[in-house]
């Protein structure tokens, strides 16, 4: 049974650690998960940088919605973050980030609640 039931444990554990689907556009412009060349990232007004452990460069944007209440990130350009101070678990009213960078620890907002979550 063991012998059997491993590779469904590990195929499940591989779908659980794929990036989540893309979320739509905002109204601000495209989300810079979908720009994948510079001069894309130029065209809408993002700086072509590396971020994140990765040897590659990456769209980062500033947004326009910075500091907008939120209560999850799909409200957001960037990520729904939580007011500093916040307890993992707490149900919480976040607001929009500063721009669309997904690395480093945040602690960002999701339905509502509160988790921190750490991106190389």
């Amino acid at each position: 049974m063991l012998k059997h039931t491993l590779p469904l444990l590990f195929a499940a554990v591989l779908v659980a650690c794929a990036a989540p689907a893309e979320r739509p556009a905002t109204q601000a412009g495209p989300d810079t998960a979908t720009v994948t060349h510079e001069a894309d990232c130029m065209r809408v007004g993002g700086e072509w940088t590396q971020l994140g452990r990765a040897p590659v460069k990456q769209c980062l944007r500033q947004t326009t919605d910075a500091g907008k209440a939120c209560s999850d990130s799909q409200q957001c350009e960037g990520h729904c973050i939580a007011p500093e101070g916040t307890v993992d678990g707490a149900q919480v009213g976040g607001a929009c980030s500063v721009d669309t960078n997904p690395f480093g620890c945040q602690q960002r907002v999701r339905d509502g609640v509160a988790s921190t979550i750490c991106v190389d």
